[in-house]
């Protein structure tokens, strides 16, 4: 470890201290709690027994994916290779795709966590890493908008705050095929809401987005139809905090009220995940990733020694 000094490697060495304030240097980290089981998995994952003579204590013996015990330099065997997180990310998707929003959410958050003890052998695969911390990021956000629209009260009339966070679900970088349910869902429940004008929004950007193909065609011809109904009404029932009319693109949501950024306002981010907040919260724990302090400098992560 005199050459490397990388989370991972002093996890696996048992020095979970000095990782820690390893991680609180480079990622702001306030809230270590999801780390702890993370810190045990990557230190087990390193340990080997050796069974002794009999009436004998077992051999420990360390794990190594280069060098050996004589060596100078060693590396440790890294659980959360780029390839196992990649597998996670998949995994993530699948479940997004499947309506399974709260294990979608489970699983990209630990991703987001499991990644900070991760290691990258060449600069391709910390690239890709660093790629899968915003990809995260954004299915983090996704999946909260709908879980807490699903957590509000479905038995009653659809109010404006459910069609928002539908709105702002259509916004988030995600895959087309992603991007497709959710614009779905969004124009669904602005008609439900008698928000005709918001609702043939989002279906013209299904409409005009890259979805054409035979698989979709069904849907597509549902929003042809929705716009016709839509343009006919011509109204909106509710004042929402969203604009129709500007790009996506330039969406910005505060990961801690979940509520648009205005483009003049002053923000502040998460050291390690990126996520945006308004001024207010910074100081606290970012909602997002759950560890670090949002609006807090720090190094950055290191993935490479």
């Amino acid at each position: 470890l005199k050459k490397r000094k990388l989370a991972a490697d002093l996890v696996a060495a048992g020095e979970f201290e000095e990782a820690l304030g390893l991680l609180r240097r480079r990622l702001g980290i306030i809230n270590a709690a999801p780390l702890e089981p993370l810190f045990k998995e990557v230190y087990w994952a390193t340990c080997s027994t050796l069974p002794g003579p009999p009436q004998s204590l077992s051999l420990m013996w360390p794990m190594l994916s280069e060098g050996n015990l004589k060596s100078k330099e060693v590396q440790p065997v890294i659980l959360y290779t780029m390839q196992n997180m990649l597998e996670r990310v998949k995994e993530g998707h699948k479940l997004t795709f499947q309506g399974k929003f709260t294990d979608a959410l489970t699983v990209f958050r630990s991703t987001l966590q499991a990644i900070t003890l991760s290691v990258a052998n060449e600069q391709r695969e910390e690239q890709q890493l660093l790629e899968m911390i915003d990809i995260c990021r954004e299915y983090v956000n996704l999946c909260r908008l709908e879980v807490t629209r699903k957590g509000m009260d479905q038995t009653g009339p659809v109010n404006a705050r459910m069609v928002e966070l539908a709105a702002y679900m259509t916004c988030c970088k995600v895959q087309p095929v992603h991007l497709m349910l959710t614009l779905q869902l969004a124009m669904t429940i602005s008609y439900k809401a008698g928000n005709f004008v918001t609702a043939a929004s989002f279906a013209k950007r299904l409409i005009q987005g890259n979805f054409n193909n035979d698989r979709n065609k069904d849907a597509i011809n549902k929003a042809r139809q929705l716009v016709t109904v839509c343009e006919q009404k011509a109204s909106d029932a509710h004042t929402l905090k969203f604009d129709i009319k500007a790009p996506p693109e330039n969406f910005k949501l505060c990961s801690g009220s979940l509520a648009p950024i205005s483009a003049t306002e002053p923000t502040a981010s998460c050291p390690y995940c990126g996520a945006s907040y308004t001024t207010q919260y910074r100081g606290k724990l970012c909602d997002t990733c759950q560890l670090s302090e949002v609006g807090l400098n720090a190094l950055g992560i290191q993935l490479r020694p």
